[in-house]
């Protein structure tokens, strides 16, 4: 009996020192079973965008199914990858997928905001002409939609092989350590994964994102006529609020754009010479987990997520001529900043008008002016009734 227990005991401390001894490659395989899981989820969704993509570009090339041979969907499907045009739509599309952009050197910061502003433009033109070469006779709105799919889908690429290229990594060199920050990283990619498909979803149809509640603001304050900067592509109209003027500029729609706002107001307080005693940016700002969606908070400065060159622009401006420049945000998550657009986002522009014309009343006095920017992407916000005109802004009185 006492052999049978001291045999026990020895085996007990034998499995107690292999856990310890081979701890850490048990932990990695757990880690490599988990994260396996999680990167097929996320090539699901990389595939399925890539689909989405495909849809938008076949909703505007009928023409392209209509002389596809076959009768049922799967041979329709069969001979459209035998089209040298399709294929050479697809060889686009996929350029756009694995596209990047290189910073300016920052080592001589003089001058970087206008480098930076160029390759953005190029990047824009580049990614601009390729969605018109695909959708060829597509309307505008269709075609601007077609281009932030195409941005969505590649941000979902593009985790694909950050997260592919980690475990990997951590795989050869059986790094548990490097294998965990990949892990602890999950749920967050998850999300944006997630977030940027459901983004796809809204592009396809055409309908507001969480992003859009900006320039929904300012389209309240639109008056009759609607004039276009199709340069910078920018609406904006001009209307009376208690012997107020307000100049509202949102980015033209409704296909999915955001436009140059930076330059845009720069270019109306140059030509009013600095008579504007405000500018308002209205935009959508992420929220702490304590916050509610939609709340509405008022500050003070540029409310705007660019990389920088437009929120420099509206500063400087205002800078220049001491124009008060006052932001009004409406919280909401990332996530439900690139999804379609939610109730409780919806009903905070509301608060958000309310809002604006509380500070106008408070802090511009009879027979100023105002410049109201609604800052976001303006898929799904039309501009209705619209007057096509490229020509300057006159004054707002």
């Amino acid at each position: 009996m006492i052999m049978q227990q001291g045999g026990a005991d020895w085996l007990s401390w034998i499995i107690f020192f292999l856990l310890l001894l081979f701890l850490t490659e048990i932990q990695t395989y757990m880690l490599i079973y988990s994260i396996t899981s999680f990167l097929n989820e996320v090539r699901v969704y990389d595939r399925l965008g890539q689909w989405y993509v495909v849809a938008i570009i076949l909703s505007a090339r009928k023409d392209l199914i209509n002389r596809a041979t076959g009768t049922t969907p799967y041979e329709k499907a069969i001979s459209l990858k035998k089209d040298p045009e399709f294929l050479r739509l697809l060889e686009w599309t996929k350029e756009v997928l694995d596209s990047f952009l290189i910073t300016p050197v920052t080592l001589d910061p003089s001058g970087v905001l206008q480098r930076l502003e160029h390759l953005l433009d190029v990047r824009k033109k580049r990614l601009r002409g390729i969605a018109s070469r695909i959708a060829l006779d597509a309307p505008d709105h269709l075609k601007r939609n077609l281009e932030s799919a195409l941005e969505a889908a590649s941000a979902i690429h593009t985790i694909y092989k950050i997260a592919e290229h980690i475990f990997r990594v951590g795989v050869n060199t059986k790094s548990y350590v490097y294998l965990m920050q990949l892990k602890m990283l999950i749920p967050f990619l998850r999300e944006i994964v997630i977030s940027y498909y459901d983004a796809l979803k809204a592009f396809r149809a055409g309908i507001p994102i969480g992003d859009s509640v900006g320039p929904m603001v300012a389209r309240k304050f639109f008056g009759e006529e609607v004039e276009v900067d199709r340069e910078n592509d920018i609406a904006y109209s001009v209307s009376e609020f208690e012997g107020r003027y307000i100049l509202a500029i949102k980015a033209l729609g409704p296909g999915s754009e955001v436009g140059k706002p930076g330059e845009v107001i720069r270019r109306i307080i140059k030509e009013l010479n600095g008579d504007v005693q405000a500018v308002i940016t209205v935009d959508a700002a992420l929220r702490l987990e304590s916050e509610k969606t939609g709340s509405v908070a008022v500050g003070v400065g540029a409310a705007i997520g660019d990389p920088g060159p437009e929120k420099f622009k509206i500063e400087h401006a205002c800078t220049e001529y001491k124009i008060p420049l006052y932001a009004v945000i409406i919280k909401e998550s990332y996530i439900e900043a690139v999804t379609p657009m939610n109730r409780e986002i919806a009903d905070a522009a509301d608060k958000a008008i309310e809002t604006i014309k509380r500070i106008i009343l408070e802090e511009v006095p009879k027979e100023g002016r105002v410049i109201l920017a609604g800052i976001g992407n303006t898929v799904g916000v039309g501009n209705e009734g619209i007057k096509l005109s490229n020509k300057g802004i006159e004054s707002a009185s």
